[in-house]
């Protein structure tokens, strides 16, 4: 091996490291935040429906407002969480293309799964603008919600999405593929 002053072989990780210390850090904010976003939207639709079942047993007139907000978390629960599946391997995949041999074969099926990923993420952020925009003059029925507001979590997460699935198939492309552990028995039993 050669020594560092002859430029060696082996890369010290520590440059690497504090070059994406920030873009980490910032990573880990938007991540917080949208876990967040989800977390209260899982409580939002828990109470709600809770309520709404709890109305059906009672003498008072129910609220018609809980089923249309627990509606509106419940699509603010799925796409405010779609870049975290993404960026933590939380996603449904098919990983029996993981367990090939041949890593640049891994390499190449992760990439381009990413890089279509990356295509219907920026589809879904052009029609979600397009809502967001264009929708203002609809109201929601009960709440009298303005729908173009409805949109904006929706936007949010497709947004995130597609930037992290664009930065995780940069990393496969660059960095190698990001294999899951595997049992042995697992992998046998199959």
């Amino acid at each position: 091996m050669r020594s560092r002053k002859q430029g060696s072989l082996v890369s010290n990780p520590q440059p690497r490291q504090r070059r994406l210390g920030p873009l980490r850090r910032i990573a880990q904010v938007l991540t917080t935040i949208e876990i967040t976003i989800g977390a209260v939207a899982l409580i939002a639709i828990f109470v709600l429906v809770f309520a709404q079942a709890a109305q059906r047993y009672t003498p008072f007139e129910g609220f018609a407002w809980t089923g249309e907000l627990a509606k509106f978390s419940m699509i603010w629960l799925t796409f405010s969480v779609m870049g975290v599946l993404i960026t933590n391997r939380g996603h449904i995949a098919l990983e029996i293309v993981d367990t090939f041999k041949n890593q640049m074969v891994v390499r190449i099926v992760q990439g381009i799964a990413l890089v279509i990923v990356v295509a219907v993420g920026a589809g879904l952020t052009y029609e979600a603008w397009s809502l967001v925009t264009t929708q203002s003059i609809i109201k929601s029925a009960v709440l009298r919600l303005p729908m173009s507001l409805v949109y904006i979590p929706v936007l949010i997460g497709v947004v995130s999405l597609t930037i992290r699935s664009a930065i995780a198939a940069a990393d496969v492309f660059i960095n190698g593929p990001k294999l899951t552990d595997y049992d042995e028995s697992e992998v046998t039993a199959a």
